[in-house]
C-alpha cells in the first residue's frame, strides 16, 4: 500500500512538471524575488503547481501516519486484541452468569480482555443473530441457548444451529416453577387444580414469548390436559428481570431453572413448587420433582459456546483447546476452577465438546421442532410481531418525512409567496446524505474497519455540508482515531477493524 502511494505521488510530480513545462517553459524554480520576472498567468500556474504538490504530499503523510500503527491480522498471532462474548439474555440469569464466568477464565488463558455484551430483544433473535452473523475471525464468540433451535420453527429468523461452529455446551438445567413465599399454592398439584378451575386468571413469565421456559410451562399444561394458554405468559428478556417481577408482585409465577432463582430461593422470598427433572437435583435435593408429584413431565434449558460458521479451523482449535482446559479445571482464577465457580453459583453443568455438541444440537432441534409444530403449540409458533417490524416502520417513517419535504419544496416553488420559512433543496440533500452515511457505515464497517469507514463518511459529510476541505480533514484525522482509542483501549469495546486489522 505504501509503495502504491509513493508511485501515485511520483505520478503527480511528473504530471505537475509536464504541466508546468507546457505552460511556462522558460520558468525555473523561483529564487528570492524572482517571481516578479514572470507574467501573471505564469505565476498562477506556478502557485497552483506548488499547492497541488504540497497537498499531495500532505495527504501522503497523513495516510502513512495512519498506516504506521496498522498491521494485517494473522491467525498465528490470534488473539492480539479484545474478544467479545455476545449473551442473548439479560443480566442476572443463568446464561448471563455463565457468560461472565467463562469470560473471566478466557481472559486468564488467552491473555487479552474478554468483554460480555448482553444483546437482548426479539425473543432471542437479536443476541443469536449478532453473535452468529459476526465476522468469523474469532473475536466475537456467541453464547447460544435452546432458543436457537426454536426461533426458526417459529418463523422469527432463518438462523439455525448450522450457522454455528459448536465449541462446548456449558449449562443444562431443568425447568422449575416458582411462586412468592406467601402464595396460596404449596404444591404443583394445587396450581394445576386452580388453573383448571380458573383458566386465564394467572400470569407467568421467565423468558421471551415462545422461549424455552414458556415452552416448558405450556408443555406441562398440555401434558395435564389443559390449554397451553390457560396461564397468560408475560414476555421478559430472561430469568433475572422475571424473578424481580415476581418478587414485586407483578406476576403470579415464574418458570426458569433453579440456579437462576438461587438467590431469591435461598433467601426465602420465593417457593419452588417442583423441578421438571427425572430425579432431584444434587444442588437442591429437597426440591420435589414433577414426577414425584404424579406428573411425568421434564424439560431442560441449556446454553453453550459457539463461533460463527466459517471461522478458520486453527482459531476454532485454539478456542476449543482453551475452553477444554477451562472446563477440565486446569485453570484457576482466585484459587477456584471454572467447574467450582459454576457449582458455587448453583449452575448444573454438562460439557459436550465440538462434534458431540453438534450431535446434541441436531437432536435437540429435531425434538423441539416436532413439539413446536404440533397442534397444541401452533399458536406459540406464530410469527406475531417480528424483531424487524419496528426498524421497518422507522424506515418507512423516514421515507415519508423525506417525501413530505420534497412536496413542500415543490409547493413553495409553485407559490413562492406562501411562506418564507421553507425547506430548501439543499436541506433535503443534506438530510439524505446523512442517512446515506449511516447506511454506508452499516454496509462497509465490518469489511473496511471503523477508521476507514467512519473517517471517509465524516470527511465527506463535513465537506459537503460546507466545511472547508482542510478543516474537514483535520477534524476527521483528530476525532476518528480518538474515538477508536477511547472505545478499543479505554472502554475495552472493540470496534470493527476491517481487512487491514485497524
Amino acid at each position: 500500500m505504501i509503495m502504491v502511494l509513493l508511485v501515485v505521488d511520483r505520478r503527480f510530480c511528473s504530471l505537475h512538471s509536464r504541466l508546468f513545462q507546457s505552460t511556462a517553459p522558460a520558468v525555473t524554480f523561483p529564487e528570492k524575488n524572482s517571481l516578479r520576472k514572470h507574467s501573471g498567468t505564469e505565476l498562477m500556474n506556478l502557485r497552483a503547481i506548488i499547492r497541488v504538490s504540497v497537498l499531495s504530499r500532505s495527504i501522503l503523510c497523513c495516510l502513512l501516519l495512519l498506516m504506521s500503527g496498522c498491521a494485517a491480522e494473522s491467525i498465528e498471532d490470534y488473539p492480539d486484541r479484545p474478544i467479545t462474548v455476545i449473551c442473548p439474555w439479560s443480566v442476572g440469569g443463568a446464561t448471563d452468569r455463565t457468560s461472565r464466568q467463562l469470560a473471566v477464565f478466557l481472559e486468564q488463558e488467552l491473555k487479552v480482555p474478554v468483554n460480555v455484551i448482553n444483546a437482548t430483544g426479539g425473543r432471542g433473535v437479536t443476541g443469536h443473530s449478532r453473535g452468529l452473523n459476526a465476522r468469523p475471525d474469532g473475536y466475537t464468540l456467541a453464547i447460544i441457548t435452546g432458543e436457537l433451535n426454536m426461533l426458526h420453527w417459529q418463523d422469527l429468523t432463518s438462523l439455525t444451529w448450522h450457522d454455528a461452529e459448536p465449541i462446548m455446551s456449558l449449562v443444562d438445567g431443568a425447568g422449575a416453577v416458582f411462586v412468592k413465599q406467601d402464595s396460596q399454592f404449596k404444591t404443583i398439584k394445587e396450581l394445576r387444580d386452580y388453573v383448571e378451575q380458573n383458566p386465564g386468571k394467572l400470569t407467568a413469565t421467565g423468558t421471551a414469548a415462545g422461549g424455552i421456559w414458556h415452552l416448558a410451562l405450556a408443555g406441562w399444561l398440555d401434558f395435564c390436559g389443559l390449554n397451553a394458554g390457560d396461564i397468560k405468559w408475560i414476555p421478559m428478556n430472561g430469568a433475572g428481570p422475571s424473578l424481580q417481577e415476581l418478587a414485586s408482585g407483578g406476576v403470579d409465577l415464574v418458570c426458569c431453572s433453579l440456579p437462576e432463582a438461587k438467590t431469591l430461593f435461598e433467601s426465602g422470598q420465593v417457593r419452588c413448587l417442583g423441578v421438571m427433572a427425572e430425579e432431584p437435583l444434587a444442588e437442591f435435593p429437597d426440591v420435589p420433582t414433577f414426577a414425584s408429584q404424579g406428573m411425568d413431565w421434564n424439560i431442560s434449558g441449556w446454553n453453550g459456546l459457539a463461533v460463527p460458521q466459517g471461522t478458520p479451523a486453527p482459531i476454532v482449535e485454539k478456542i476449543s483447546t482453551a475452553v477444554k482446559k477451562i472446563t477440565d479445571g486446569e485453570i484457576t482464577v482466585q484459587g477456584k476452577t471454572f467447574p467450582e465457580s459454576m457449582r458455587d453459583a448453583g449452575l448444573s453443568t454438562r460439557y459436550r465438546a465440538n462434534e458431540v455438541f453438534a450431535v446434541f444440537l441436531e437432536e435437540n432441534d429435531e425434538t423441539l421442532g416436532k413439539l413446536l409444530t404440533s397442534d397444541a403449540f401452533k399458536k406459540m409458533s406464530s410469527r406475531g410481531t417480528g424483531p424487524l417490524v419496528f426498524p421497518g416502520l422507522l424506515a418507512i417513517a423516514m421515507c415519508v418525512i423525506l417525501g413530505c419535504l420534497a412536496v413542500q419544496k415543490k409547493v413553495h416553488a409553485l407559490a413562492p409567496d406562501v411562506s418564507k420559512d421553507t425547506v430548501t433543496s439543499q436541506g433535503i440533500v443534506n438530510t439524505a446524505l446523512v442517512l446515506l452515511g449511516i447506511v454506508a457505515y452499516q454496509l462497509f464497517a465490518e469489511q473496511l474497519g471503523f477508521l476507514l469507514t467512519a473517517g471517509a463518511i465524516m470527511f465527506l459529510l463535513l465537506w459537503k455540508l460546507g466545511t472547508r476541505w482542510w478543516i474537514s480533514a483535520l477534524i476527521t484525522v483528530c476525532l476518528i482515531p480518538g474515538i477508536y482509542t477511547l472505545f478499543a483501549n479505554l472502554l475495552r469495546v472493540p470496534l470493527p477493524r476491517g481487512v487491514l486489522g485497524w
